[in-house]
């Protein structure tokens, strides 16, 4: 009976190790995305954070309202480069492209006021290329279910690092009469 518990909590022993050593990317947005809220902005809880491979896509599907002005910041581990992550916002009924960093000489950092209420679908994606040959490509199915794995492997095994989406909001101010 002794023998079992032991190699029960040995075996339990083993897999938290390997936690340890893994890289986790929650709430990476909110410690190092620079946040306007001396300026009145408020944190958007649709905020996101995740561990990106070189090359990596990966969208988020979010509600933008009405008469707000809306701040998003873009922020990524060193091992990423610096300013190469890549934007696009799409109108989610329509497909139509509403920004891309591509033509804003890739702003980390954007801000704009919302007319109607609508979804839009963020893709934010990791430029740069591996050293080691990581993902390549718009590929975001395939590369977040390697990540899953990713993240149970030590940080230095991961071509990449964690990004961060900070989405923060205020309501517009009113101009005019």
């Amino acid at each position: 009976m002794n023998k079992s518990i032991f190699s029960i909590l040995f075996a339990a022993l083993l897999l938290s190790a390997g936690s340890v050593f893994g890289q986790s990317c929650t709430g990476y947005h909110k410690k190092a995305c620079k946040s306007g809220a001396d300026q009145g902005w408020v944190y958007n809880s649709q905020s996101k954070s995740g561990l990106f491979e070189y090359g990596m896509s990966s969208e988020i599907k979010i509600v933008i309202y009405k008469d707000n002005d809306y701040s998003l910041s873009m922020c990524n581990e060193k091992s990423l480069g610096k300013g190469e992550l890549m934007i696009t916002i799409k109108d989610a009924k329509t497909g139509e492209v509403i920004y891309d960093n591509a033509t804003d000489d890739r702003a980390q950092h954007i801000e704009f006021t919302c007319a109607t209420t609508r979804n839009v679908i963020v893709t934010v994606t990791a430029g740069g290329e591996a050293p080691s040959g990581g993902a390549k490509g718009n590929d975001n199915k395939k590369t977040a279910e390697k990540n899953t794995t990713a993240k149970n492997k030590s940080s230095q095994e991961v071509d990449g690092g964690c990004v961060g989406l900070l989405i923060e909001q205020k309501a517009s101010s009113k101009e005019g009469f």
